[in-house]
């Protein structure tokens, strides 16, 4: 038998014994999806001291135009601005898969985003996809970083 046949076995034979769980049924993918629920609330509220929480102190952000954010600072400085905007209405992040590591430290999330402003010129809708990376603190999962990709715009504020 070769090496990677008897790891695979080992594997499978680890995975299959009875009262070995893994992080991914530990219930951690709901717990990031709450998290995400609740900032979606926060944005949509416009409420900068809920939503702040769930960044790292350290997290690194990507934006859909290209621009970029390091820290919870940073990331405040950016929502502070669009919570100011008056065609601003909202962004609304949708989950489509969480994964959790094997140690249960870090989780990645995917999914599709949207955003919503209007003008008096009238409504505009745009959004793309998203990757979230997570990481468990002792203060509980929060995110270490985001890219969003635009992929699709409608409407009278859309930009490249």
């Amino acid at each position: 038998m070769t090496i990677a046949g008897v790891l695979t076995g080992l594997v499978l034979a680890a995975s299959a014994a009875p009262g070995m769980a893994t992080a991914a049924d530990s219930g951690d993918p709901a717990a990031i999806r709450a998290l995400r629920d609740a900032s979606n609330r926060a944005i949509a509220a416009h409420d900068l001291k809920t939503l702040m929480p769930v960044f790292a102190e350290d997290a690194v952000f990507v934006f859909s135009n290209g621009a970029s954010a390091v820290g919870r600072a940073g990331m405040a400085a950016v929502f502070a601005r669009d919570f100011a905007d008056p065609a601003f209405i909202t962004y609304v992040r949708s989950p489509t898969a969480v994964t959790v590591s094997d140690t249960g430290a870090r989780a990645v999330e995917h999914g599709t985003w949207e955003a919503f402003k209007t003008s008096p010129a009238g409504p505009t809708r745009y959004g793309g996809d998203y990757a979230a990376h997570w990481a468990r603190t002792p203060e509980g999962w929060r995110i270490r970083g985001e890219l969003y990709v635009k992929l699709r715009c409608a409407g009278p504020l859309c930009t490249p």
